[in-house]
């Protein structure tokens, strides 16, 4: 009887051992999530995008930049010869002018920012399932962001496996 009980201690340690090693065997690895967002296919073409976006919109604001200086030094050159309240309106209309191109400026440059944060999220939830699939395959417990590892062995990164199955499911993706 007394080796029936020392039996079943022994054979619960022994579970409780097993299963500890079981857990240890699952695999914590580890992405950089910047850069799969800056490298893969999809997201170089939302780089190249937002360039492209970006560069029009500076020639369009150095345009329209152009045009306001020109018209206030020709304001400035008129102040003397032009009656006070001539000068006055002129030079309303000239700060409104200024006003709607900063609010312009500003609401284009807050849609840039949301087209890029759109594109974005539509590459990383392209990325979960891909993600998915390989923690599925591989028996893998936690896939954690690069970001938040202090310390970690090289060999446990599957970045650069992931941005090869990312390139092959997503060439590109269309900012809107």
């Amino acid at each position: 009887m007394f080796y029936k009980k020392i039996y079943k201690y022994l054979f619960f340690i022994i579970l409780i051992f097993h299963s500890n090693l079981t857990m240890a065997n699952q695999s914590i690895l580890y992405i950089d999530m910047n850069y799969l967002l800056n490298n893969s296919l999809a997201g170089k073409s939302i780089v190249t995008q937002l360039k492209n976006i970006n560069e029009t919109n500076l020639k369009k604001f150095k345009k329209i930049e152009e045009g306001l200086k020109s018209e206030e030094s020709k304001l400035i050159s008129q102040q003397k010869i032009l009656e006070k309240n001539e000068y006055l309106k002129q030079l309303n209309n000239l700060r409104k002018k200024v006003s709607n191109y900063k609010i312009e400026k500003s609401n284009i440059n807050n849609n840039i920012f949301k087209k890029k944060e759109s594109a974005q999220k539509k590459l990383l939830n392209a990325l979960d399932p891909i993600l998915k699939d390989y923690a599925k395959k591989k028996s893998v417990l936690y896939i954690m962001p690069k970001k938040n590892i202090i310390i970690g062995n090289t060999e446990l990164d599957i970045t650069k496996i992931i941005l090869k199955s990312l390139d092959n499911n997503i060439k590109k993706i269309n900012i809107k």
